[in-house]
């Protein structure tokens, strides 16, 4: 069985750019685990004739659609409206649902004003889905003409009524596919997404099932792949092949799989060898250290960081000699050098990690550009240092670099120890 459905968001307040409009990759997402296919998403404002026209549009292209927003009790609510109309039913009161709405507001020692009774007017012969955590129902209109779910705006209302009451009436209109759709996620580091594509070319153009695609985003690259089955375990049987293959091309590049994080994998690595980490932040003021200990157990290998943004710092607490950081700046592949190692004798760690650079939005020289980082290693190779430019915002520029640095990191553990 194959379902097409349309999300349509409704919300003047979207269009403006007031709110971030989360429903969307909700539904989207979970309508893929369902194995219900999304192929449109649209956002209309407050307006009945042109949500009208979205929904007559929507109902030639898809089996269900799903309309979040709207089904309050204020005047610019106009989808329940403009979906009796479309369908050709009359707004009645339920009784239920009144009643439901009284108890809402007597619990909560409130005075229901008139405008609220709106919200127990539904087309004729729709199913309603009960709000347990707020005032406004949605509806389940199935017949001839199509199928249409209202739900409400506020993520935290419309979530569990898609997932406790929506679902299971689907379930029971026969109105979810035998199939759902399954992925995995083979994350990569130390290859860009054109290189990758490149090595992986001859599985991207002979694909069939699964199916293949390519995601890069800050410094990390992730091979999708997709499919449909009755189980995951059918799924991880059409996935392992083409896994095995993946891995069997990009080699070390591969660090991991799904919700495997990069910082994760590098700790696995530092333990496996029996390692221990410190870190020297600057321009990174702590960020690498907090995506390594955002893995549980990093204790086992992290001994720590210390964040030297001021010279004073770097020279007090990790040795960096002044006339290193006037000959140099501190913004230099020698003082990152110097940060590497005396953190990693401060701390008494077997490898370190130091990263100084100009993250900006000021700062910036033609020497030394807004986005210059220097990086260094330190362990058992010796001191290893890396000059990178980076560009965009000062926190992408944070960002990418700690991200970098983890990176190299690994390449290095890898290669060397």
């Amino acid at each position: 069985m194959h379902i097409r459905a349309e999300v349509i968001t409704v919300g003047t307040e979207i269009l403006l750019g007031e709110i971030l409009n989360t429903n969307t990759r909700y539904l989207s997402k979970r309508c893929a685990e369902k194995g219900i296919d999304v192929y449109h998403h649209v956002t209309v404002g407050d307006n009945h004739d042109r949500l009208r026209e979205c929904l007559i549009a929507a109902r030639t292209r898809a089996d269900l659609i799903l309309v979040t927003g709207g089904i309050g009790p204020t005047p610019d609510d106009i989808t329940r409206e403009a979906v009796a109309d479309v369908w050709g039913q009359k707004l009645i009161l339920d009784p239920d649902l009144l009643h439901r709405m009284e108890c809402f507001y007597a619990h909560r020692s409130l005075n229901m004003t008139a405008n609220n009774k709106r919200q127990a007017l539904i087309p004729r012969g729709a199913v309603p889905l009960k709000n347990e955590r707020g005032t406004a129902p949605g509806f389940f209109l199935h017949d001839q003409m199509g199928s249409v779910a209202c739900l409400p705006g506020p993520p935290d209302e419309m979530e569990p009524m898609f997932s406790e009451s929506l679902i299971p009436l689907l379930k029971k209109y026969a109105m979810l596919p035998s199939t759902q759709l399954f992925t995995r996620d083979i994350r990569t580091a130390g290859i860009g997404e054109s290189a990758l594509a490149s090595e992986i070319d001859s599985l991207l153009r002979n694909q069939s099932d699964p199916t293949l695609a390519t995601y890069a985003g800050e410094g990390m690259v992730r091979v999708r792949l997709a499919t449909r089955a009755r189980t995951p375990s059918e799924a991880q049987e059409k996935f392992a092949p083409v896994t095995r293959r993946v891995e069997e091309i990009l080699g070390s590049h591969v660090y991991g799989y799904d919700d495997d994080s990069l910082s994760g994998a590098v700790g696995e690595i530092l333990r496996s060898r029996e390692l221990t980490l410190a870190v020297a932040e600057s321009c990174t003021g702590g960020l690498l250290g907090e995506m390594i200990t955002q893995t549980p157990g990093a204790s086992d290998y992290f001994k720590g960081g210390i964040i030297c943004y001021a010279n004073a710092v770097k020279m007090g607490s990790l040795g960096v000699e002044e006339d290193l950081l006037l000959r140099h700046g501190a913004v230099s592949e020698p003082v990152a050098a110097a940060m590497a190692e005396g953190v990693m004798r401060a701390l008494d760690a077997s490898v370190s990690v130091a990263v100084t650079g100009v993250a900006g939005p000021g700062g910036g020289s033609d020497e030394k550009p807004v986005g210059m980082v220097a990086l260094a290693f330190g362990g058992p190779w010796g001191v290893v240092t890396q000059r990178r430019v980076f560009s965009g915002s000062r926190q992408n520029i944070r960002r990418i670099s700690a991200i970098s640095a983890l990176v190299r990191l690994r390449e290095l553990i890898l290669n060397k120890c």
